[in-house]
């Protein structure tokens, strides 16, 4: 079986077979592609029954990443103030939620507003929330604390987020109008 290129409605897919058990799609911001990884043996009709089911969340990502390599770089400065924001949320929200990070970090993300690892508490923020209203940033702190309350995005996260935020999906609405996922 060869690798292949699919056309979904404009959007170029380049399959890979791999040794592999499921599909996996990804969008890589570098290349600015999409690439499916598909296990051997698998029909093409299937992989391309995937892509058209997917055809909703790949547009979503590539104008994520389209837009996102529109911004301008951070500056020091703008990095500096960020960091005070940070420091000062996060103290307003930890002591609120009764959580607390074990560190935060500031960096370029191609595809994510934050991101949190819950075992070891490491929040880490996309510097270009810079160029958001500081709502949003706030939403985003919030967010990720969330996260060392309930990791995943069920009700129970959803409720946490309501609790201490609830105007949370408001801003939420805002940040996604900016094209970056949070």
């Amino acid at each position: 079986m060869k690798n292949a290129v699919f056309d979904i409605h404009g959007i170029k897919v380049r399959m890979e077979y791999r040794k592999i058990k499921n599909m996996n799609l990804y969008v890589r911001p570098e290349q600015g592609e999409v690439l499916v990884t598909v296990p051997f043996r698998t029909p093409r009709e299937r992989v391309e029954r995937f892509l058209y089911e997917k055809e909703g969340w790949m547009r979503r990502h590539l104008e994520r990443t389209r837009v996102t390599c529109e911004y301008p770089p951070v500056s020091e400065e703008q990095i500096e103030k960020m960091k005070r924001q940070v420091f000062g949320y996060a103290q307003k929200w930890e002591t609120i939620m009764g959580v607390h990070a074990s560190g935060w970090t500031l960096r370029d993300m191609k595809t994510r507003w934050g991101s949190c690892t819950v075992s070891t508490g490491r929040i880490r923020l996309n510097t270009r929330l810079v160029f958001c209203p500081e709502e949003c940033l706030e939403y985003v702190i919030v967010h990720e604390l969330c996260h060392l309350i309930e990791p995943s995005h069920n009700q129970r996260f959803k409720s946490c987020m309501t609790k201490f935020l609830p105007d949370w999906k408001e801003r939420k609405k805002k940040l996604n109008g900016l094209h970056v996922d949070s």
